[in-house]
C-alpha cells in the first residue's frame, strides 16, 4: 500500500518552472518538450527576455505557470464556439477576437489572452441584438470608467489596445495606459462576494534596490493574503514595464522589470471568472550596487 502511494504523490508533484537547454537543442526544440508545441518558442523567448531564439546548452529558461492553461483552455472554448456560431457580424468579431487571444499568446501575455478569448466566447453566446447602453467617468487624474449596462460588447481602446467590455462590466484606463482588464459579473454570481487582496510586500511607497539582471532588475517579488473562496489571483504591473499575469499562489515573481515608478495591482478569481475588487499600491524600483570581486595580484 505504501509503495502505491508514493507513486501517487510523485504523479501528483507539480512540474518544475524551470528547464535546462540540453545539447544541440533549439529554442523550438524546448518549447515542444517542455509545453508540447514547438510554436510555443515565442513565450519562452518573451518569458525569458531573449533578443533571439539561440540557445546555449546549460542555459536555465523559466517556464510559464497555470496562467498559460487558463488561457488555453479560454482560447479553445472561444474557438469551439466560432466554428458553431452562424455566419454573420458576431461570428467575424469572434474570430477576430480569438485570432488576438493567440496573438497575446504568443507574447506570453497570458492573462490578456484569456480575456479576450472569452470576450469573444461571451459575444456568441449573447444574442443581443440592441444598441449598447454604456456611461462613461472620468476622474479628475485622468481615469477614465467605462460600465456597459446592456447591449452588445464595447470596444475601448487606448494606447494602440483593444478591450472588449461586455454588459455588467466595468473597464479603467489610467492615463497613458492601455485599458485594463474589465471587472464585473463575468458569469453567474460567486457564492460569496470576494474580498479585495491584503498586500503585503513589498511596502507602501517602499524603494527597493534590486540586483541588475539584463537589461532591467530582479528579481520583483510581490506578495499578498490569500482570499477566502479565491480560485487565483490577477496581478497587473503599470510601469516602464508593464506586465499582467495570472497565479493560483498568493505570490507573483517578475524575473526581469525595467527601473522607474510602478503600480501594482491584485484582484481575487472566483468561480466562472469572477473578479474581486482591486487592492494596489505604489512602487519604486532601482538599480542596486553592482558587487566586485577584486582578487589581489600575484605578485612576488
Amino acid at each position: 500500500m505504501r509503495p502505491a502511494l508514493l507513486a501517487l504523490f510523485v504523479l501528483a508533484a507539480p512540474a518544475p518552472r524551470e528547464t535546462v537547454v540540453q545539447p544541440k537543442e533549439t529554442l523550438s526544440d524546448v518549447a515542444l518538450r517542455t509545453l508540447g508545441s514547438a510554436v510555443a518558442a515565442s513565450e519562452l523567448k518573451a518569458i525569458n527576455h531573449l533578443d533571439s531564439d539561440a540557445v546555449a546548452p546549460g542555459a536555465q529558461l523559466l517556464l510559464p505557470g497555470p496562467e498559460r492553461e487558463l488561457a488555453l483552455s479560454a482560447i479553445a472554448s472561444a474557438k469551439s464556439a466560432v466554428q458553431q456560431a452562424k455566419p454573420g457580424a458576431a461570428r467575424t468579431e469572434a474570430a477576430e477576437r480569438t485570432a488576438e487571444a493567440e496573438r497575446q499568446l504568443s507574447a506570453a501575455k497570458y492573462a490578456e489572452a484569456a480575456a479576450e478569448a472569452d470576450s469573444a466566447w461571451k459575444l456568441l453566446s449573447q444574442r443581443v441584438e440592441d444598441p449598447s447602453r454604456f456611461a462613461i467617468q472620468v476622474a479628475p487624474d485622468g481615469t477614465t470608467r467605462v460600465h456597459v449596462d446592456s447591449g452588445i460588447p464595447v470596444r475601448v481602446e487606448a494606447e494602440g489596445r483593444t478591450r472588449a467590455v461586455s454588459p455588467g462590466e466595468t473597464v479603467l484606463v489610467h492615463k497613458g495606459e492601455a485599458p485594463g482588464i474589465p471587472t464585473g459579473q463575468l458569469a453567474t454570481p460567486t457564492a460569496g462576494t470576494l474580498e479585495a487582496p491584503v498586500l503585503l510586500a513589498p511596502a507602501a511607497g517602499q524603494r527597493l534596490a534590486l540586483d541588475p539582471k539584463g537589461k532591467g532588475v530582479g528579481p520583483l517579488r510581490l506578495s499578498w493574503r490569500a482570499v477566502a473562496g479565491a480560485r487565483g489571483y490577477l496581478v497587473e504591473l503599470h510601469g516602464p514595464t508593464g506586465q499582467t499575469l495570472r497565479t493560483t499562489r498568493a505570490e507573483a515573481n517578475f524575473p526581469s522589470v525595467l527601473t522607474g515608478s510602478y503600480r501594482w495591482s491584485v484582484r481575487a478569481l472566483g468561480v466562472e471568472g469572477a473578479l474581486g475588487p482591486a487592492a494596489e499600491r505604489p512602487l519604486e524600483l532601482t538599480s542596486g550596487n553592482i558587487k566586485l570581486e577584486v582578487q589581489p595580484p600575484d605578485w612576488k
